[in-house]
């Protein structure tokens, strides 16, 4: 019986685990997922569903548009949750990756086109409101909402990118995406619970 050989010019490199290593153990010089990141934004993003529901649940009857945006950025955090918890189980098993990936750059580019957008739909008035003693939920969440799938996929690629044990520059580009598009979801959510206090109209 023959043996498949590699396609020419596709050369095969062969991962060896040293002599008796451990099912899951990391091969020296490789990169894997980090299951901490995965589970720590998995946690966070439950915690901010949860702030995020609390307001929501005392936002004014007479507000459906504001429901609705609350209601739209909560089904974006179940699926950031979803995601995480998936990828933290299934880091577990230290599959050796290569130590960089695109979709950090994905990520940081996503995170940015997320707050562009939200800085339109009124992201940036909003905190000009505030600093006036007044705002508004939907100015304030607007962007997020219209943007849902940018700082979500931005959160997923960034969370799922960074490499531990991998490329300096992959590792900044993901801290970075999960950094604005952390913090643009943070002030959405400190939005819904003000909302829900009637601080802001």
């Amino acid at each position: 019986m023959s043996t498949p050989q590699a396609s020419q010019g596709e050369p095969l490199t062969p991962i060896v685990l040293p002599a008796g290593s451990a099912p899951g153990a990391q091969v020296p010089g490789s990169a894997t997922r980090s299951t901490a990141l995965l589970a720590g934004l998995a946690i966070a993003a439950t915690i901010g569903l949860l702030a995020n529901v609390t307001g929501m649940f005392q936002f004014p009857f007479n507000a459906p548009i504001e429901q609705l945006y609350a209601l739209g950025i909560s089904i974006d955090l179940i699926a950031v949750i979803v995601v995480s918890v998936v990828g933290a189980l299934a880091s577990r098993r230290r599959y050796p990756l290569r130590p960089k990936t695109a979709i950090t750059t994905i990520a940081l580019v996503l995170a940015g086109a997320a707050t562009v957008l939200w800085g339109v739909a009124g992201g940036v008035w909003s905190i000009i409101q505030l600093a006036q003693g007044s705002g508004r939920y939907m100015n304030a969440t607007g962007g997020l909402f219209l943007g849902g799938a940018l700082w979500v996929l931005a959160l997923i690629f960034a969370s799922h990118g960074y490499r531990r044990g991998g490329d300096r520059r992959n590792n900044l580009f993901a801290i970075i995406a999960l950094a604005v598009a952390g913090s643009l979801v943070v002030y959405a959510i400190v939005s819904s619970v003000i909302y829900g206090l009637g601080l802001t109209d």
